[in-house]
């Protein structure tokens, strides 16, 4: 892999708003078995919002700030603007992923979920591993958050905010967990 220069300029990519939900700050992606798409591939890039990833079947590969990362299963990948990415591999994908941006943060009640470690990403960490038991609890949240994203109406927002303050919370109880050592 190329090193990038510090000046040079990569593409950023924004959150795309799907045709259902029309939402530009908050988006669910649902991977059963999809290819990749060929444009993204090999082209290093940043995002300008944050990427939450449920990767249930590994072994596709990445560039994350120029280190290589052989995505695994049962694991969480996060991702904060900025980074950047590049993606490798070709195989299908099997993942649920949460997109939303720092302006999605902003709204109402959701400042306090900036600052949370998962968020602020003070260790430069990429994945959570997850044992079975958090496994369980990161699937249903991501089944609840998927539910209210497909059924739009005016306690949506608050549906979606709160099940995302649950799950924000509780990867970054883990990744206080298995990032702590590294203080």
């Amino acid at each position: 892999m190329n090193s990038l220069d510090q000046v040079q300029q990569l593409p950023v990519y924004s959150l795309t708003p799907d045709s259902l939900t029309g939402n530009k700050d908050f988006r669910v992606y649902n991977f059963e078995g999809n290819l990749p798409d060929e444009a993204d591939l090999l082209l290093p890039h940043r995002k300008n919002h944050y990427l939450i990833v449920l990767m249930r079947k590994g072994g596709t590969r990445q560039w994350i700030d120029m280190t290589p990362i052989t995505l695994k299963s049962n694991t969480v990948y996060f991702y904060v603007p900025n980074r950047i990415i590049v993606k490798e591999g070709t195989d299908k994908l099997w993942a649920t992923g949460i997109a939303f941006t720092k302006e999605f943060l902003s709204l109402q009640e959701n400042a306090s979920l900036a600052k949370l470690p998962i968020i602020e990403s003070r260790h430069s960490g990429h994945e959570l591993s997850l044992e079975p038991k958090d496994l369980l609890v990161v699937e249903d949240l991501l089944a609840k958050i998927n539910v209210e994203y497909l059924n739009p109406g005016e306690w949506q927002q608050r549906m979606l905010t709160a099940y995302l303050t649950v799950l924000l919370t509780y990867l970054s109880r883990l990744y206080v967990e298995q990032f702590n050592g590294l203080d």
